[in-house]
């Protein structure tokens, strides 16, 4: 039997805080929730790190929504001060973000629905999707391969004018054939470029899971993952000044396995 660590354990600890203390809030939308889907609905906690609360709306037993709410009473964990490419946004800021990024996107097929939004929560359409670190590991895939297969989307995202901030496998749904993303909670930094933001978000969705690979993996980065990259990147995020991107790319940035790929375009 799998036992948990201590730090799992105090973050099961602190989510399942967090829902409890929701719970007034999630009862006072039940009224509206109803209205929406046309009768009687239940939930189910989903998600959420404490900063939020994320539950899974049910209509006769079938999942129809899936309801973000935040608390403004959390601090945010990556102040500007910290020097990162990205910051945390305040309970208004990461709702807003979140909402503008699903209006933009479904209509491309690259985001889910958006039904309604209020001063605390968010409701959007459920899709039957899995992540794509899921979905690797079911099906026994190479995250490299699997990210690279993302990176079209990446840029349909980018040309639609809307940018991630905290890109990775797990913020990458798949359903049928479409890449969905999700979890738009994080703002870009002050004076970061909107190339730069996309070169951000490249580059972030491979550090996500450089430290998993191995070393055959990563020295064939640069042709799979790599190759596909410079395909979609328009020139301009190639050639962005990383300098305000390293602090959260020290894997990347640093290996040399990736030196002389990103040598070529820097």
């Amino acid at each position: 039997m799998k036992t948990m660590s201590v730090r799992t354990l105090k973050r099961w600890f602190r989510r399942l805080r967090a829902y409890r203390k929701a719970r007034p809030e999630l009862l006072a939308r039940r009224g509206r929730l109803e209205a929406t889907f046309g009768g009687p609905v239940t939930w189910r906690r989903m998600g959420g790190r404490g900063r939020d609360v994320v539950c899974l709306i049910l209509r006769g037993g079938r999942a129809a929504g899936v309801l973000r709410l935040v608390n403004p009473d959390t601090p945010g964990s990556t102040p500007p001060e910290a020097g990162l490419p990205f910051v945390s946004l305040d309970a208004a800021g990461k709702l807003s973000r979140e909402w503008d990024a699903y209006t933009a996107g479904h209509p491309l097929g690259l985001a889910p629905r958006p039904l309604w939004r209020d001063a605390r929560a968010m409701l959007c359409e459920y899709v039957d999707a899995l992540p794509l670190d899921r979905i690797a590991e079911m099906e026994r895939k190479s995250l490299l391969d699997i990210a690279a297969e993302a990176l079209s989307a990446i840029s349909r995202l980018h040309a639609a004018g809307i940018s991630h901030m905290d890109m990775s496998l797990s913020n990458i749904l798949m359903s049928e054939g479409r890449h969905l993303f999700v979890d738009f909670e994080y703002g870009p930094a002050a004076g970061l470029s909107f190339e730069q933001q996309c070169l951000y978000d490249y580059l972030r969705l491979l550090e996500s899971f450089w430290k998993l690979l191995g070393p055959a993996e990563r020295a064939a980065a640069p042709e799979r993952w790599g190759r596909k990259f410079l395909d979609v990147a328009p020139a301009a995020v190639r050639a962005a000044d990383r300098a305000p991107l390293r602090p959260a790319l020290g894997r990347t940035l640093a290996a040399p396995e990736l030196r002389k790929f990103f040598d070529a375009f820097g």
